[in-house]
This record gives C-alpha cells, structure tokens and sequence, in this order.
C-alpha cells in the first residue's frame, strides 16, 4: 500500500528534500576545516574553505567574490539538472502503460 499509493502522492515533496539537501551539501565549511584545517596537503580542502582562504587570508576580495559567483552558478546549473532529471523521471512513469 506504501509503495503503491503512498509513495508516489510524496514524490514531487521527497524531490524538493533532497535537493535542498543536495544543495546544502556544497555549503560544507565548517567540519572539514575544524577536523583537518584542509587536511595534510590539501586532501581535504573544499571550494568553501579555499574561497575563505582567498578572501580572509589573502584579502583578494575581487577574487574571492569573482570564485564565489562562479560556484554559485554551478550549483545552481547542477542543481537545474538533477531537477529536470528527476522530474522527467516521474513523468515518464506516471504515463507508462499498465499503471493503475
């Protein structure tokens, strides 16, 4: 009954969860600099923390405000797709033959 009634009424809300969560997952800043501070070389080093290094330690604003627009806009892109994907996905199967 969950599978076949429950479950599809919640796809268009089960697909907004998971991309904000995949959304906030780029945002990852705050345990990996606390763990490893970027970890031995730079192992561990995200987008987030090397924008911070830029912009706190260099104090190359430009550059850091230029980087951060540019991430921005990868999310966004990826983000765009994986909804497009996901929501042509759900149509297709909601207009496959044989389903009640």
């Amino acid at each position: 009954m969950f599978k076949a009634i429950q479950l599809p009424k919640m796809h268009r809300v089960l697909l907004i969860a998971v991309l904000l969560r995949f959304m906030d997952s780029f945002m990852i800043y705050t345990e990996p600099f606390v763990v490893t501070g970027g970890g031995p070389g730079n192992s561990t080093t995200f987008i987030s923390i090397e924008l911070v290094k830029i912009a706190l330690g260099q104090f190359d604003l430009g550059k850091a405000a230029a980087l951060s627009i540019v991430y921005n806009l990868i999310i966004i892109i990826v983000c765009w797709v994986f909804y497009t994907v996901m929501t042509n996905a759900g149509a297709e199967r909601q207009q496959t033959p044989g389903s009640a």
